[in-house]
């Protein structure tokens, strides 16, 4: 079994308190995920929970931390960033009640990538801007959605992947996103909107590897943590995207996300009013979808 390390010294932000939390946090993933892939989870049944219990304790203490010093510092995303918690914290108590109903390894790697992809992801694209009183994104309330859904994409794959997006073009959909893995992301609240996120092979790979250190082993048939480390992915600029272009109140939205390989092949909605955002980086091609749909 590879070695996990998932620290990294980039994931510091510049203040003592958020930075030895957020070491913590990681930490205990860390062992969560070590568990995970062990394949022998049932005999350390009582140390996951115990893990588990502490990282929702903890990572309800570490939000109030930090909420408590952008409130202090007046920080600019101080909003923003408290949705963008609270939709979190809903996320991993939905995650506790199932894994006490079905204690398995599928659910516990699929609990450990959401909370390994969500953290590093959180770190780096919106915790690295509260020193410096940096918005979470760039917008333009004068940009229409595909304007700002390439702004936004563009941003969190550089900040928090360093990949660097050479061109951005957009269009009308044709009844297809490129990609080899895809990921449908469906916001639902007084209005329904549906993502449809194509990765390329490298992209989805060198993706994962920069999230977790670890191997995708086979892209045709994604294990549990795979597909959930690459549908948060796509769950944070949803996240982004739908609270620039929708005014409800996150806590009144409800989520659901499909992985998909290969192909996308389900024809649940009716995506033809859709536009597409194309993205080529160093690493390959994401493609991206959004339509709000009835």
């Amino acid at each position: 079994m590879s070695e996990i390390c998932l620290w990294k010294e980039q994931y510091r932000i510049g203040n003592k308190e958020i930075d030895e939390q957020h070491y913590q946090l990681f930490g205990k993933i860390e062992k969560l995920l070590v568990i995970a892939r062990s394949g022998d989870i049932e005999t350390k049944r009582k140390e996951c929970f115990e893990l588990i219990q502490f990282l929702i304790d903890y990572t309800k203490f570490h939000f109030e931390s930090e909420e408590k010093i952008q409130k202090e510092m007046q920080y600019v995303g101080y909003t923003q960033h408290v949705w963008i918690h609270q939709e979190f914290i809903q996320t991993i108590q939905q995650y506790k009640e199932k894994l006490e109903q079905d204690f398995s390894p599928a659910l516990l790697k699929s609990f450990a990538g959401t909370l390994l992809t969500w953290l590093s992801q959180h770190v780096c694209g919106c915790d690295r801007k509260i020193m410096s009183n940096t918005p979470l994104e760039a917008q333009s309330a004068l940009a229409g959605a595909a304007e700002n859904i390439d702004l936004i994409v563009s941003k969190l794959l550089e900040d928090n992947y360093g990949l660097h997006v050479r061109n951005a073009k957009s269009c009308l959909y044709k009844g297809f996103v490129e990609g080899s893995v895809f990921v449908r992301r469906v916001v639902r609240g007084k209005n329904s909107y549906v993502f449809l996120y194509g990765f390329s092979e490298q992209i989805a790979r060198d993706l994962y590897t920069a999230i977790s250190s670890l191997q995708i082993e086979d892209l045709e048939n994604l294990d549990e943590m795979e597909s959930s480390a690459l549908a948060e992915i796509t769950n944070i600029m949803s996240t982004y995207i739908t609270g620039i272009l929708s005014d409800e109140p996150v806590a009144d939205l409800r989520y659901e996300d499909t992985v998909y390989t290969k192909e996308y092949t389900d024809e649940t909605y009716n995506l033809r009013d859709g536009v597409v955002i194309s993205l080529e980086t160093d690493h390959g091609r994401m493609e991206v979808l959004y339509s709000r749909v009835q």
